[in-house]
């Protein structure tokens, strides 16, 4: 059977073409359970599939129960047809599945960025704009969720007063948080890999910061850490050791040159900058989509029904994954070309803007 696939990032997506029945379920369900071996970030586009069987549902139940709470499982882009089977199956109401032409418009929960996003570099703090377009669009009962590489407890620390957030997908969605600050889901670095963290963090040569559930840590503090620091409203770790945690992700502070160095190094994965200096260093199976999706799940919202708001390079699968991506004008140029509208800058009412674009807001609101 025809099945295109395509990889961006964390998540892996499989198009099957044509119908799914018994002929051809035991080919596609080796195909899905190789792609969850791979990544079980995984979405399944129906816009080419014509019908399918009680063979290829079972093929979905074997993923799930591959993937567990490992990963994200959607079904997307389902026909009328389709749709009708999964929904008098229950399938409906085990994946999280969209049908096909849902209005891109029926927003129930925004993702935010944090730095450049919703704080201002310029100002050291929320717009004022911001935080009342955010206040009224909840008002509607909309959902504010927080995606951000910061952790908890570094980001409490900031002035984000006059925001009450119903989520937090902190460490580039790599610890999910709800309401109360509950944490649902997580994703942590392969242990293996983390062997290789820890021989870098322990070698000393760079600065590195290691991230577990509850505690970030670095092994020595230069200038360079100081400065990056410093123009991110950020906070220096303490010095420590590494005692056997789970690691969700690590930081390091180092030029270009290094940074290609680590990416040729770590297999298993991702790196992202958020700043010149400053880098992340995550799960190839983690980032904000991913986190995106595990909180979509939580709460029963589709994809359509989502927008996210960023400006950094660690944006780029938060704005693709979501319904409508928004890059704020002050963000990097590469962001701005994966996103589906690009507004002003966040010191002249930036999200704002373009939640009255999209008809969010009223002009007089």
């Amino acid at each position: 059977m025809k099945i295109e696939k395509t990889y961006y990032e964390n998540i892996l997506t499989l198009r099957p073409y044509g119908r799914i029945d018994a002929l051809n379920s035991e080919e596609f369900g080796k195909i899905l359970l190789d792609a969850v071996n791979e990544n079980p970030n995984l979405i399944i586009d129906m816009s080419e599939t014509e019908y399918i069987s009680s063979s290829g549902l079972r093929c979905f139940l074997s993923v799930k129960k591959k993937i567990a709470d490992r990963g994200a499982f959607s079904i997307v882009n389902v026909n009328d047809d389709v749709y009708d089977v999964l929904e008098m199956t229950g399938f409906t109401d085990l994946f999280h599945i969209e049908k096909m032409n849902e209005d891109p418009k029926d927003i129930r929960v925004i993702f935010f960025d944090i730095d450049g996003t919703l704080l201002s570099h310029k100002s050291g703090k929320v717009p004022q704009s911001t935080i009342d377009a955010i206040a009224k669009i909840q008002k509607k009962g909309i959902k504010i969720v927080v995606a951000t590489g910061r952790d908890i407890v570094e980001m409490k620390k900031l002035p984000l007063d006059g925001i009450h957030f119903d989520g937090y997908l902190t460490l580039n969605g790599n610890i999910c948080l709800d309401e109360k600050e509950h944490m649902f889901a997580g994703n942590e670095i392969d242990a293996g890999e983390v062997e290789i963290l820890v021989s870098i963090f322990k070698a000393g040569r760079i600065p590195f910061v290691l991230i577990g559930e509850h505690k970030r840590y670095i092994n020595y503090v230069d200038d360079i850490v100081i400065q990056t620091q410093e123009a991110t409203h950020g906070t220096i770790p303490d010095i420590g050791e590494y005692h056997g945690e789970k690691i969700y992700q690590c930081l390091s502070f180092v030029d270009k040159g290094t940074r290609e160095k680590l990416e040729n190094l770590l297999d298993k994965c991702s790196i992202t900058s958020w700043n010149d200096t400053g880098i992340d260093i995550i799960a190839k199976t983690g980032g904000k989509a991913a986190g995106i999706q595990k909180f979509l799940d939580k709460e029963n919202i589709r994809r359509s029904q989502t927008m996210a708001f960023g400006d950094g390079e660690n944006d780029k699968t938060m704005l693709k994954y979501a319904g409508i991506g928004v890059a704020l004008g002050n963000g990097v140029e590469s962001l701005k070309l994966d996103a589906d509208y690009v507004t002003s800058d966040i010191d002249d009412n930036g999200v704002r803007n373009a939640l009255i674009h999209f008809g969010l807001l009223g002009e007089d609101e």
